[in-house]
């Protein structure tokens, strides 16, 4: 194995490369050892000094023939294969790939895998098919803030659509579109992402106008961040979709040429899609066995506590732990939605039928999940206090455990915000304290007027409050679906992250029954808990538990 020299390296064309590596594993340190040697700079774009999900991201520019030799020396380094690619016109994207075998470097060109057997032939595929093309136009086009235009960062906005073709997976992206246009137009690219950057501005104007402790329960008197807090962190956080199959989401973080450092959110669409599937099934699995049922499937997986209602749940959750890291060079299988993809005619808004709000309710929650440390400053060095709740936790998983809270009543406030039809949603709860009852409305004009927004208002209210919970509740279900399909599989990373998650569980579920009988009757003047509500909860984890010892053996062959 030749080791890498930076001999030659200024006389060639520079590459952009982005080299992912496990963080968890010998794999960083190696990368950075070989960098090093190589005498190649780089930056890592994950956060330092937090433990956050997903591989070391090194950033920097080599030569080709520096390339050629840090790809070369990483080849033995890697616990799998690696797989080299062109993202974009300039990025070379350099990662280790589990459906590669060990020692193999597979440069995956448009439409077709080549073998790189040895360092001539990577070479050449640098001066051929991973060549740069022409450069990408100044900026990258982006979705714009609807609601913070003024404050948003045109440079790091530019950066997530850049982050979100790096972070690309060819296969999944081909099988969504197979023209191949999503991998070749980054306007259609940046498009994928204009939802949850809308979301995102709902979050930080929520986060703007509601009162906090900051994290600090001690605190007696919430402060309220305001508008100049929301136009700084504007300028600092974007979000963009990962076009993979990747559960994780994660934070990057960047400099900005003003010298602040900006944060860029990786969004997994795939477990958003599956959340909201999961979400949109919590009533059946909340449901007395026997009560509730979708229809009928395969037997196969049944085990003898079969729900029949899980029948069609199955179908639909097999679908997408189905297309998890499809094999290489092959399109995912189709998905199974349960959930509606449009509103269906015969609902409206915020009514139990809307699946749109469940859509917003699961993104929503990833985004606020990575907003959350970002707005605590732990990015920054500060943490915040540890809450009494999370006693007998260690520290770390105090800290997490409570931006899993935090998230959730941002998720929540963000849901209400956005509810208004012709602009914000500012339910008047004085109002709702006053009016708001089961019984008939009553005759007079302006009692009944009140009585009938107080209606309006709650209705609204207890959807976001109830879709909130629910995404929550999927988060942890389908997080805890991919640990034991990564585990069957038997990345062990990945499953030991996944599982530190779902582990949290159990502490939020009380936070968010504590919220719902205390803290938002006090605040709100309504009642949000239901009696046997923690019942339904366990009966959703009883059919997750299905997922894992009856289901996903049946996705996974005997040699994992």
């Amino acid at each position: 194995m030749r080791t890498p020299t930076a001999t030659g390296v200024d006389c060639e064309a520079r590459l952009a490369f982005h080299l992912f590596a496990a963080s968890d594993s010998e794999e960083a340190g190696a990368a950075r050892d070989v960098l090093r040697r190589a005498g190649v700079a780089y930056v890592d774009l994950r956060p330092p000094g937090v433990d956050t999900p997903g591989d070391d991201v090194l950033v920097g520019t080599a030569g080709p023939s520096a390339l050629v030799d840090i790809v070369t020396a990483l080849r033995h380094l890697f616990r799998n294969g690696i797989a080299v690619r062109l993202a974009g016109p300039a990025d070379v994207v350099v990662r280790s790939d589990s459906r590669i075998e060990h020692g193999q470097v597979v440069i995956r060109a448009p439409g077709h895998d080549v073998l790189a057997g040895d360092a001539a032939a990577l070479r050449a595929a640098l001066d051929g098919p991973l060549a740069p093309g022409a450069p990408d136009p100044a900026p990258l086009p982006y979705p714009p803030s609807v609601l913070l235009d003024d404050h948003q960062s045109a440079e790091l906005a530019a950066e997530a659509t850049r982050l979100a073709r790096v972070f690309t997976d060819p296969d999944f992206v081909r099988g969504l579109d197979p023209t191949g246009a999503l991998l070749d137009d980054p306007e259609k690219l940046a498009d994928v992402s204009s939802r949850p950057r809308a979301l995102l501005d709902l979050l930080l104007l929520a986060h703007g106008f509601s009162r906090t402790d900051g994290g600090d329960h001690r605190v007696r008197d919430p402060r309220l961040p305001g508008p100049d807090e929301v136009r700084r962190v504007a300028a600092t956080v974007e979000v963009f979709v990962q076009p993979s199959t990747d559960p994780e989401s994660r934070v990057l973080v960047r400099s900005l040429a003003d010298g602040r450092q900006g944060f860029v959110i990786g969004l997994p669409p795939h477990t958003a899609e599956l959340m909201a599937n999961v979400s949109w099934a919590l009533p059946a699995l909340f449901a007395v066995p026997g009560t509730a049922t979708f229809g009928a499937a395969d037997p196969a997986c049944r085990a003898p506590d079969h729900d029949p209602a899980w029948d069609d749940i199955d179908a639909t959750v097999a679908s997408y732990l189905r297309s998890w890291r499809p094999p290489r060079a092959t399109a995912p299988l189709p998905f199974q939605p349960l959930i509606p993809q449009a509103m269906p005619q015969d609902e409206s808004r915020y009514g139990p039928g809307d699946p749109y709000l469940v859509f917003d309710a699961c993104t929503l929650f990833l985004i606020a999940r990575e907003l959350t440390p970002i707005l605590q400053g732990r990015y920054d060095g500060a943490e915040p206090p540890l809450a009494p709740f999370t006693a007998g936790l260690p520290r770390e998983v105090r800290l997490e455990t409570q931006a899993d809270c935090a998230a959730y009543v941002h998720t929540m406030n963000a849901l209400i915000l956005g509810a208004g039809e012709n602009g914000f949603f500012v339910p008047d709860f004085d109002n709702i304290r006053r009016h708001f009852h089961s019984g008939r409305p009553g005759r007079l004009g302006r009692t009944r007027q009140r009585e009938e927004r107080a209606r309006h208002d709650a209705k609204v209210v207890l959807a976001c409050v109830n879709r909130t919970t629910e995404a929550v509740l999927s988060h942890y279900a389908v997080v805890d679906m991919f640990a034991a399909l990564a585990r069957a599989r038997r990345d062990g990373a990945l499953a030991r992250r996944l599982e530190a998650i779902g582990d949290r569980r159990e502490a939020v579920c009380r936070y968010m029954l504590w919220v719902k009988e205390h803290a938002l009757p006090e605040a709100w003047g309504l009642r949000t808990r239901v009696v046997g509500e923690e019942d339904g909860w366990e009966r959703a984890r009883k059919y997750v538990r299905h997922v894992q010892r009856h289901l996903v053996p049946t996705l996974v062959g005997p040699s994992g």
